[in-house]
């Protein structure tokens, strides 16, 4: 009888120990080089993601999303769960800029960015509730266009628009007019009405919108694309930072009569 008891328990063990052998884990902890994390200076936005498999069957899988200041784990004192609502933040594509601009998951219907800084020595966040997605105005990285709003991340400064050239159909997420240019004085932006070329007189030609967001006006304009091929070039995400709209680096701007600026094309 004890023998048959010792054989059961022996079975047992190498049943265990080939299931053990069968199943695989993987623990990314939020400060591990290998999680996946996007920081700047001082701040630091980091998953950590713990699974397990048996064999090639996923079992169970666990993430939880953190902010780092100096290297520890943060939280805002009034929303000490924010970080787990947050889907992705990005950087200011100027290295100098000490933020993180952080988009709001699906609990929030992707309405909300959220921007983490220091203010006064201690870290704080900015909340702008003007849905997505916003786009910084120039490569300086300290001002990004919202639907209603240009916004100072550093300082929180807020421009109200007169008009609003990130329009959205619907209250669709996809704008009816893509930005591709802020002025230098911040008010008159330019976007393009459509990402497609039209003919006109046997000449592939944009339609540019030009706004004038303090006094609320905006004006159609023909756009020759042969002698202006960078219109329709596309910016792409590099090393978690979202840099402004490629044309907007190659707009030229002038001062008009009245001293406004007004951009200028190739005709």
């Amino acid at each position: 009888m004890n023998r048959t008891n010792s054989l059961n328990f022996s079975i047992a063990l190498l049943i265990l120990a080939l299931i053990a052998l069968g199943c695989t884990g993987k623990n990314i902890d939020a400060d591990d080089r290998d999680a996946p994390k996007v920081e700047r200076g001082r701040l630091k936005f980091a998953k950590s993601v713990k699974y397990l498999n048996i064999g090639d069957e996923p079992v169970s899988r666990d993430v939880k999303q953190y902010f780092f200041v100096d290297g520890k784990p943060w939280a805002p004192v009034n929303d000490p769960q924010l970080a787990g609502r947050i889907n992705w933040c990005d950087t200011s594509p100027n290295p100098a800029v000490e933020i993180l601009r952080c988009f709001a998951d699906a609990t929030e219907s992707y309405r909300t960015t959220y921007v983490l800084r220091i203010k006064d020595g201690r870290p704080d966040v900015l909340r702008i509730d003007e849905g997505l997605p916003s786009v910084w105005i120039d490569d300086d990285g300290r001002w990004s266009l919202f639907g209603k709003q240009l916004v100072n991340v550093e300082t929180g400064e807020k421009i109200d628009l007169k008009v609003i050239p990130v329009a959205r159909e619907n209250d669709d997420t996809i704008p009816v007019n893509f930005v591709i240019g802020v002025a230098p004085d911040k008010k008159t932006i330019v976007a393009l009405k459509g990402r497609a070329a039209e003919k006109k007189g046997g000449e592939d030609v944009v339609t540019i919108r030009v706004f004038d967001v303090e006094n609320g006006t905006a004006a159609n304009r023909t756009v020759s694309l042969a002698k202006n091929p960078w219109l329709l070039d596309e910016s792409e995400r590099v090393d978690d930072i979202q840099p402004p709209p490629s044309p907007s680096k190659k707009i030229v701007w002038e001062r008009d009569e009245r001293g406004r600026y007004r951009p200028v094309f190739q005709k």
